[in-house]
C-alpha cells in the first residue's frame, strides 16, 4: 500500500493532476483471513446473508456517522459524502485500516469493493445478491449490472472481487476406502 501511494504521488508530476486512489486488500491464510484498506474502498465478510463485519470509511461522512452526528441513511445522501481524509497519492501519508477473522466457515464470503458499486446497496442488499448466487461470478455481474443500471451511466468507476468459501472434498489414497477430507477452498471472482 506505501509502495502504491508513493507511485501514485510520483505520477502527479508526468500528468499534471493530483491523483488520489483507495485500497482495499485480503490475504487468505489457513482458517484466517487478513484485510487492510485505506480510504472508502470496502472490506466485508458475510456469513451467508448475515454481515459479520464491515471496514469503516476513512471518509468526512462515516466519521460524522461514528461520531453519531447523523444516521447512516443521511450519509448516503450528505453533500459531502466524497470527502475522504486519507488516500493513497496525497501529501500526507495514508492511514491505513488493518484487521483480521478466524473460525473461518464454508459459506463465509468476502467482498471488496469500490464506492462505485457499495454506494449503490445497502449492506443487506449486498449480502442477499451474495448469497443468493450460485457462484461469486454470478453474483459479481449481477451487482455491476445493477450498480451501472442505477448510475444511469453517471456513476462512479467499479471494482469489485469477491470470495466465497466452499467445502471441497478430496478423495483419499487407495489404500483408505471411504475415507474423505473436507477442506474449505476458494471460490474467487473479480
Amino acid at each position: 500500500i506505501n509502495e502504491a501511494h508513493m507511485l501514485i504521488k510520483a505520477s502527479r508530476f508526468i500528468n499534471e493532476k493530483d491523483p488520489h486512489s483507495t485500497v482495499v486488500m485480503l490475504l487468505l491464510q489457513p482458517g484466517r483471513v487478513s484485510w487492510a484498506h485505506c480510504g472508502d474502498s470496502r472490506f466485508y465478510h458475510f456469513r451467508g446473508d448475515a454481515l459479520l463485519f464491515r471496514s469503516t470509511d476513512h471518509s468526512y461522512v462515516a466519521q460524522l456517522v461514528v461520531q453519531g452526528r447523523i444516521t447512516p441513511e443521511q450519509a448516503l445522501v450528505h453533500p459531502n459524502r466524497n470527502i475522504l481524509l486519507t488516500s493513497l497519492g496525497g501529501g500526507d501519508a495514508p492511514k491505513i485500516a488493518f484487521g483480521e477473522s478466524e473460525g473461518l466457515q464454508a459459506g463465509d464470503t468476502f467482498l471488496l469493493c469500490s464506492d462505485g458499486l457499495w454506494g449503490y446497496f445497502t449492506d443487506q442488499e449486498l449480502a442477499w445478491v451474495i448469497s443468493g448466487s450460485s457462484s461469486a461470478r454470478e453474483a459479481s455481474e449481477l451487482l455491476i449490472g445493477r450498480a451501472r443500471s442505477m448510475g444511469h451511466g453517471d456513476g462512479d468507476n467499479i471494482s469489485v472481487a469477491i470470495l466465497k468459501l466452499v467445502n471441497v472434498s478430496q478423495p483419499e489414497p487407495a489404500a483408505t476406502p471411504g475415507a474423505k477430507t473436507t477442506l474449505l477452498a476458494p471460490e474467487t471472482a473479480k
